[in-house]
This record gives C-alpha cells, sequence and structure tokens, in this order.
C-alpha cells in the first residue's frame, strides 16, 4: 500500500479529524464483514480515549527522547534484519542455511514492528530475543559473526524501555484517569493504517463495494496531509536564529 498516512506530519487534532472521518466512512462497510468490524472497533476504541483525554495533551519532556530511542531501536532491527537477509541469499550455501533459520525468526516477530505501536513492538521483540538467546540460535549468531548487530539491538531496546518506564511513572502525576494525547496518537496511527489498508485489500477484490469509501478517505487524508506540510512549512521559515545579547 502506498504510504498515505504519514506519522510524522500528523497532530492530535490531525488524528481525530482523520480517524473519525474513517469510522464514518466505514461503518456501512462493517455488515458482513467481521474483519473490518474488528479493525473499525479497535480504532474507534482508540479514538474514542483519544477525543476524552485531548484536553490533558501535556507534552512529556521525555517524549522527543522516547521518539529517537524508537528510531535507534528499528534502525538496530532494521540493520540485522538486511545482514541476516543478505547472507540468507548468498551464494554460501552453509551461511544461507544458517542465516535462513534466523531470518525466519526475525519475519515471525519483526516483520510489522514499524507499523506497531510502542507496546506491541516492545513485546514482539522481547519473544525475538528469547528465541534468539536460545543457545542453538546464539551459535549461529555466533558463526556467522553478527552477534554484536544482535547485542546493539537488544542495548538500544533496553534503551527505550528504560526511559518508556521512566515515562511511565511521570504519567502518575498527571491528572487521574488521564493520558497524554501524544501518547493515544502513537497507538491511533497503526490502528488507521490497519484500517484503511483493510479496505484498500478488499477494494481489489470488490470495487464495486469499497471503491467510493476508499477513494474518499484517500483524498480527505491527503488534504490533511498538504495542510500538515504546510504548517510544517510555516513553522520552519518562521524559525529565526537566536540573537545573543552582549554583555
Amino acid at each position: 500500500m502506498e504510504k498515505i498516512i504519514i506519522p510524522s506530519l500528523l497532530l492530535v487534532s490531525d488524528g481525530i479529524l482523520i480517524s473519525d472521518r474513517m469510522l464514518k466512512i466505514s461503518l456501512p462497510l462493517t455488515v458482513n464483514d467481521p474483519k473490518l468490524l474488528k479493525l473499525h472497533t479497535s480504532l474507534t476504541s482508540v479514538y474514542n480515549r483519544l477525543v476524552k483525554n485531548q484536553k490533558y495533551s501535556i507534552r512529556s519532556p521525555l517524549t522527543d527522547q522516547l521518539i529517537l530511542l524508537d528510531k535507534r531501536r528499528n534502525n538496530a532491527l532494521n540493520a540485522i534484519k538486511s545482514i541476516i537477509y543478505g547472507i540468507s541469499v548468498s551464494l554460501i550455501e552453509e551461511s544461507g542455511k544458517k542465516a535462513s533459520i534466523l531470518y525466519a525468526i526475525i519475519l515471525k516477530y519483526g516483520a510489522k514492528v514499524y507499523s506497531m505501536g510502542y507496546k506491541e513492538e516492545t513485546a514482539n521483540l522481547i519473544s525475538l530475543f528469547s528465541d534468539f538467546d536460545l543457545p542453538a540460535n546464539n551459535a549461529l549468531l555466533k558463526d556467522l559473526g553478527i552477534l554484536p548487530f544482535y547485542e546493539s539491538l537488544k542495548a538500544a531496546h533496553f534503551a527505550f524501555d528504560a526511559l518508556c518506564n521512566q515515562k511511565s511513572d511521570h504519567k502518575t502525576v498527571q491528572i487521574v484517569d488521564s493520558e497524554a494525547a501524544t501518547a493515544i496518537l502513537t497507538e491511533l496511527i497503526p490502528a488507521m493504517i490497519n484500517l484503511l489498508a483493510m479496505i484498500e485489500l478488499n477494494n481489489q477484490f470488490e470495487p464495486e463495494k469499497y471503491s467510493e469509501a476508499y477513494n474518499q478517505l484517500v483524498t480527505y487524508i491527503n488534504e490533511i496531509n498538504t495542510t500538515a506540510r504546510a504548517r510544517k512549512t510555516r513553522k520552519q521559515n518562521s524559525t529565526e536564529p537566536e540573537v545573543k545579547m552582549e554583555n
């Protein structure tokens, strides 16, 4: 699927606008479509939480650090994934077989972590670590000379997890029963992506039923993206260098 929903552009208000439109347009399609209904229900749940907690949208000072550490964690995973895949398709048969065993584990737990929320991504990585830490698999990592890349992934994950726990502790001082809207947005985005992807897939097989809704959603989301890009450009252009005062 072409990347239509772009997380880096979206504010909480954008997420609310898009998900609200998605839920309304896709609701009639959920009739007799249990898979779509499940995704619709999931998005509805996150959307309702976001609307409820939008007024408590207090950005934690750790949020930007957490985003950076998550990016480093993703980069580390992408690196070892690419290395293992490269070896698995190489012409060195013995190494290829060893790498194929490890790559199957990567695909099992790490193939789609980039579209997951923080909690789900962490859970999948912990499962991956459990398999990779088995003596037989750890020996394969050593034999292929990629154990340092695996250790760097674990280090990146533990750094992220530690800061994530620290941020969770900070949230306890917030208003009771409230959540930071920016945190909910990280869950909303993959829920929106999943629902849109299912509508797009269904559209390939039943365009007479799904094409109108899919095209409406794509058009609307692109409009939001255009506005968001313009907003980002204005913000960048309005940024002026700091003027130092002489003593």
